[in-house]
């Protein structure tokens, strides 16, 4: 065996006396950042390294004194493991490395006993500093339970230095393959904003250069060494396996090595090509490139758009940088790289092997309908069972644009296509428009031979994109699906049945039913009188009045409960069946779409409202982030919006109106209450959302103006894992706050409420600190988990069910709910309220005639949910709030919200 077989190691770890370990920048970094105590991460692709890296700076720091252990997390387990049997494997393993013994801890939860180990056992039994390695983290993404809190976890370790010493001994190392995205779902808790990504990058020049020293023997003339080096980083990019297998082949080739510069550059690329490029499935081994491409095939991003992005980068040479899933997952499969802001391939092997062919190979393989395509082919294209629709029909459109396909695949397609349209002009009545398409369908069918298949497929596909609701139908439903907000769903299935089928007396008939068995359910209660407005337009020859609203179903389901019940209460008011029914005969029928409070999907789910002429209005958006995204789209067609609980002053124009009050409002009032009670100085809790930074913005303006100073202003998804360091500074601080604000969106009701747990914990004088807020604190959730750490928490809300005026609204709402509501179900039923009264003021409303009718409209009290409703410029006129605070005991049968032992009641006014 030569000097060279036995110098280099392709594949595994390099042991500690590898001559062939090249030290990296990134060693050390590494080495440097543990000394000080730095939480740090190691995350790239496969075969970088990462291993090897972790071996030798674990032997630097143990030889410095430090105690360090190693943590394979694939070696816990995956699948079939509960939370807790994860979190014992844990403890156990590293309890074993330190040769520590674990007691039982079975009445805690598995993080107390992972904190209580790290606190009672592990620091207080190892007195030198303790570095933990945490290796193949991207374990977390297989397991059946979230691990945010493991994450959260090391984010407290940190944190807690400030208070208590003896963390200052214990920094963890992660390693994996993953992004700091993809390992924690709630980035508001992520540990990665402290710590320190250790870039591995691939061998310099300068760094690869002892690795010539194995082919001493072969070559006595440095000069061609540095000649074979310098080609064989150009065919690796400096890859560690690569480029140590590229000099391993040519220490072991025994043909003799040129001499002519040239010459090498010339037998280098033979053997790249020889012993890597061709037939490299064949001869991957040790295995690196079917590790990339098994990584491609097997991502949880879809193939399609990974291939296509691919391909970009390929054809471009290189992409700037977008941050997209694509490029994570292409840049941790080793694919690509990212330097100076840019993306290109990694080297020349993988641009090589995974070429456009490889590319168009791949994407043959994902034709996503080869069977249905070969029944209707063998059927003579005579079997419409095996035409696409819905969403198949949808992937398949998506998959074929940008593609070069045989023509039976456009026939296919076009047939799917021609079929859907067909169902939907059923569906919705053959509506003229799709009466005029099918029969220039039916024209074109007869004159196939002058027209292309190109131009038929582009006419319809055209046609088909501008039906209402095709594109994402599951985010909306009048009745055709169920979003399952109730407890009772038998008797509601079958009403979604026959609401289908257009059986509207069956379909009142089940929801009915439906609705009686569970009072509490509205979505079943707007299905019925939807029903029933449809039942009603079918003996009249004519069309119900539709509003849309647009709510969070599955992100915010108690939000959106309550907006449900307001729109239900009011619609059941209208289509009460009486000698007066509705609108010339015409019912309410409510319209449901789910944005899922997300800016991104806001705008999409306007775009198809906005498609369906018979939408007048739209009640929301949920959020003031989403409602901002939207806002324009309606605009810019005419369609009213009618907020109930977006308050941001951001939002305003031609068609939008508030049945809320704004945050200038509730900010002006809540800083005139704290200079009133001597509060002078605050912290700020807030986030960087339309809402969040708006009301923080409008009461600092407010509480400024009146010599109040607000001493700092705390972003809660940067600081949520500081929870109790910064709340417990600002607290204990000489010159600490004389209030603490949180302005909160909804998605950060949590954070909230794990900061002022800490507050019972703090000195007594301190507990009584003020806290104020905004009306998105107003739930149950504050009251039941964060106790008494809200106790006199202060809010401004927009209507209280325990006010004089809103009281008989209140008990009739909580009698038909049987449940208390809040301030989301009274502003929704005057937004619905606001839309009737604009209905009867026009012949046969248009959408502009809504938006014309909705500045003029004047409700008494009696009409609303407690005051009277009118509009200024968008705005509800008169509008005010009303502070309350937490108290402990029980409210009335239909007064405030409560849980946990606690309510709100309303703060007296001055």
């Amino acid at each position: 065996m030569n000097q060279g077989q036995k110098y280099y190691h392709v594949g595994g770890d390099l042991n500690l006396d590898d001559p062939s370990y090249i030290e990296r920048q990134a060693d050390r970094n590494l080495y440097e950042k543990l000394e000080a105590g730095n939480f740090c991460y190691v995350f790239n692709s496969r075969q970088m390294g990462k291993s090897s890296l972790r071996v030798r700076v674990k032997k630097n720091l143990e030889t410095a004194g430090f105690r360090c252990v190693v943590i394979s997390l694939d070696k816990l387990g995956t699948k079939g493991f509960t939370e807790e049997q994860w979190y014992n494997s844990l403890i156990k393993n590293i309890a074993d490395k330190f040769y520590l013994q674990t007691e039982s801890l079975s009445n805690l939860t598995p993080l107390d006993r992972l904190s209580s180990f790290f606190e009672n056992k592990l620091l207080a039994e190892i007195e030198q500093k303790i570095v933990i390695f945490i290796d193949e983290i991207d374990t977390v993404l297989s397991l059946d339970f979230p691990t945010d809190d493991f994450f959260g976890f090391i984010r407290f370790c940190y944190n807690e230095r400030a208070n208590n010493p003896i963390y200052e001994r214990v920094t963890f190392v992660l390693l994996g393959v993953a992004t700091p995205s993809q390992l924690i779902q709630d980035t508001r808790r992520t540990p990665f904003n402290i710590g320190e990504a250790i870039q591995l990058n691939g061998f310099s020049l300068q760094e690869a250069r002892p690795l010539t020293r194995g082919l001493e023997g072969k070559i006595n003339d440095p000069i061609i060494a540095e000649y074979i080096l310098r080609e064989i980083l150009k065919w690796t990019g400096g890859q560690p396996f690569l480029t140590q297998k590229i000099f391993k082949i040519i220490a072991d080739d025994e043909n003799i090595i040129p001499s002519d510069e040239n010459l090498i550059s010339k037998w280098i690329e033979g053997l790249v090509k020889l012993r890597i490029i061709e037939n490299w499935e064949y001869q991957d081994e040790p295995q690196h490139l079917r590790t990339i491409h098994n990584r491609i095939i097997n991502s949880k991003e879809p193939l399609v758009k990974l291939l296509k992005f691919y391909l970009k980068v390929l054809q471009d040479k290189e992409l700037s940088v977008n941050d997209s899933l694509e490029q994570s997952e292409l840049i941790l499969s080793g694919l690509l790289e990212e330097r100076n802001g840019k993306l290109k391939v990694y080297n020349l092997i993988y641009e090589s092997v995974f070429n456009s062919n490889w590319v168009a190979e791949m994407l043959a393989e994902m034709r996503p309908y080869e069977e249905q395509l070969l029944r209707w082919l063998s059927s003579n294209r005579q079997d419409k069972s095996s035409l696409l629709q819905g969403q198949q029909l949808q992937k398949a459109i998506a998959w074929r644009d940008g593609k070069i396909l045989n023509i039976e695949d456009y026939q296919f397609i076009d047939a799917s296509q021609v079929l859907e349209i067909a169902n939907l002009g059923i569906k919705i009545q053959k509506k003229e428009r799709f009466q005029r398409l099918l029969a220039g369908i039916t024209v074109s069918m007869m004159i196939i031979a002058g027209v292309s298949v190109f131009q038929l497929q582009k006419t319809i596909q055209s046609e088909w994109l501008r039906v209402p609701y095709v594109l994402n139908p599951e985010l909306f439903s009048q009745g055709e699906k169920s979003f399952f907000l109730g407890d009772e769903i038998s008797y509601q299935n079958k009403g979604v049945e026959a609401f289908n089928k257009g059986d509207y007396s069956k379909a009142i008939e089940f929801f009915k039913t439906s609705k009686d068995i569970d009072k509490s359910d509205p979505e079943v209660a707007i299905y019925y009188n939807n029903s029933l407005a449809h039942e009603q337009a079918k003996k009249m020859n004519n069309k119900p009045i539709t509003v849309a609203v647009v709510l969070p179903m599955y992100a915010r389901r108690s939000s959106a409960i309550a907006i449900l019940r307001g729109v239900a209460l009011a619609q059941n008011d209208f289509n009460k069946p009486n000698e007066k029914v509705g609108f010339k005969s015409r019912l309410l029928n409510v319209r449901i779409a789910d944005d899922r409070n997300n800016p991104d999907q806001a705008p999409k789910v306007a775009k198809e409202l906005i498609k369906d002429s018979d939408v007048l209005a739209v009640i929301g958006h949920n959020a003031s982030q989403a409602s901002k995204s939207a806002l324009e789209e309606y605009q810019n067609n005419d369609l009213a919006m009618i907020a109930a609980t977006s308050a941001s002053t951001e939002l305003k124009g031609k068609g939008f109106f508030r049945t809320i009050l704004s945050t200038k409002v509730a900010a002006k009032y809540l800083a005139d209450y704290a200079i009133n009670h001597n509060i002078k100085k605050v912290v700020i809790y807030y986030n960087r959302d339309a809402y969040s930074k708006d009301i923080k913005e409008k009461f600092e303006v407010s509480f400024k103006e009146q010599r109040g100073k607000v001493q700092s202003s705390i972003d809660l998804e940067d600081s949520q894992q500081n929870l109790k360091g910064e709340f417990m500074e600002n607290l204990a601080s000489i010159n600490h706050p004389d209030a603490v604000v949180f302005f909160p969106n909804t998605e950060s009701v949590s954070t909230v409420i794990k900061i002022v747990s800490y507050k019972k914990i703090v000195s007594p004088e301190l507990r009584n600190l003020p806290l104020l807020g905004g009306g998105t604190l107003y739930t149950s959730e504050i009251l039941k988990q964060a106790k008494e750490g809200v106790e006199g928490l202060i809010l401004t809300v927009p209507w209280f069910p325990e006010e004089k005026n809103s009281e008989e609204f209140a008990k009739r709402a909580c009698n038909r709910w049987e449940d208390k509501i809040d301030w989301g179900t009274a502003s929704s039923y005057d937004a619905t309220q606001a839309f009737i009264a604009a209905i009867p003021q026009s012949k046969n409303p248009s959408r502009k005639d809504v938006i014309e009718n909705l500045k003029s409209i004047k409700l008494p009290p009696d009409k609303t949910s407690g005051d009277a409703l009118q509009f200024i410029n968008g705005e509800r006129k008169d509008a005010k709030p009303v502070l309350v605070r937490v108290v402990g005991g029980s409210s009335k049968k239909c007064g405030s919200i409560e849980a946990g032992g606690f309510r709100f009641e309303k703060v007296p006014e001055n």
